[in-house]
């Protein structure tokens, strides 16, 4: 090996740890909760109105979940007009973003504060009837309130 070729080697071997050593400052799930938020952004910029309703949230090291809002608006009256189900939906999604804007989620802080929530409800008893409802297969295991309970 030339001294030139040992020079090139020596010099992508210090680009290479010197990436690695930047990509160790923000870990996999960082960076592809961090994409999925922009592209949830670019796509609501362009019009589509689910993608206005999605919230990352990167919870460990190596998982990032995505939660939808659309729900707040249609279970919201729903719960208000008494549907059980509705309100432990509600509650549960309530709290896994009040947990997210704990977190620093200023997204999930929005629509916390924004909601609209329903009028009356004891959240922490509709999060255990929601457990319930999920252990007795009222809501299927793989439903987002059954997900979400497993997270929190």
């Amino acid at each position: 090996m030339s001294a030139r070729s040992i020079t090139h080697a020596a010099g992508l071997l210090a680009l290479a740890i010197a990436l690695v050593v930047a990509a160790g400052c923000t870990g996999p799930a960082t960076e592809f909760a961090t994409k999925l938020q922009a592209d949830a952004s670019a796509k609501c910029n362009e019009g589509n109105q689910a993608a206005c309703h999605t919230i990352v949230q990167q919870v460990s090291d190596t998982k990032v979940l995505i939660e939808n809002t659309a729900p707040i608006e249609t279970e919201t009256p729903a719960c208000n007009a008494g549907k059980q189900d509705a309100c432990q939906q509600m509650a549960v999604l309530h709290s896994e973003l009040s947990s997210w804007c704990s977190m620093g989620n200023n997204q999930a802080c929005g629509a916390v504060n924004i909601g609209p929530w329903p009028a009356k409800w004891d959240e922490p008893a509709l999060i255990d009837a929601a457990k319930l409802s999920c252990l007795s297969g009222q809501f299927k295991p793989e439903s987002h309130t059954c997900q979400a309970l497993q997270m929190m």
